[in-house]
């Protein structure tokens, strides 16, 4: 194991080990150059512990396993249910005041991420723990607020070509787009140029 992925075990490990005791295990650490994320699973939830460089801070999301694996990244909201919820979501739903004070959470430094840490692991602790039980009422929760925040606005695929682009190419790429993403989703295509 990278020396990068040990050190966020031991450190996460510090304040998220109290999942043992609820029937979650350590299932494993990955490492990118973008984030390193401990997951821990039970039978059928898991809990991500990521240090985000990507956004500057560490981040909490709560899973609902799909046929005992950890849900694939849904990048559009459609009408399957969502497996994979960031815990920001379900602090809107449950703890205002903790949401609130979610947003001040951010850096990476030693110091920031073992505040973020010890916050997040409270919060779950005080938030969910329903969740920490075995059921996903978490989950629908943080869902319910994602859904709300999307209001009326249709979600939009906008496909990027060449001014010069012939139509048989534009017509490949909406169909391909068509193929691969859910039928609610709009798709358009704008031309730049060179």
């Amino acid at each position: 194991m990278a020396r990068a992925a040990k050190a966020w075990q031991r450190l996460v490990g510090e304040h998220f080990d109290f999942l043992l005791g609820h029937g979650f295990r350590l299932d494993q650490v990955e490492t990118n150059w973008w984030a390193t994320t401990a997951v821990y699973l039970s039978p059928t939830l898991g809990v991500e512990v990521t240090r985000s460089v990507e956004f500057d801070r560490v981040e909490i999301s709560l899973l609902r396993l799909v046929r005992g694996k950890r849900p694939e990244y849904q990048v559009w909201i459609t009408e399957r249910s969502l497996d994979r919820v960031l815990f920001d979501n379900v602090l809107l739903a449950r703890a205002p005041e903790l949401a609130a004070a979610s947003r001040s959470q951010a850096g990476l430094s030693k110091r920031a991420v073992g505040e973020q840490l010890s916050f997040w692991a409270d919060a779950l602790r005080s938030a969910a723990p329903d969740f920490l039980e075995g059921t996903d009422g978490a989950l629908a929760d943080g869902e319910r607020v994602v859904r709300e925040s999307l209001g009326d606005e249709p979600q939009e695929l906008t496909i990027w070509l060449p001014e010069d682009a012939t139509a048989e190419h534009e017509e490949r790429a909406l169909e391909e787009a068509r193929r691969n993403n859910p039928p609610e989703v709009r798709i358009s295509i704008r031309r730049y140029a060179r």
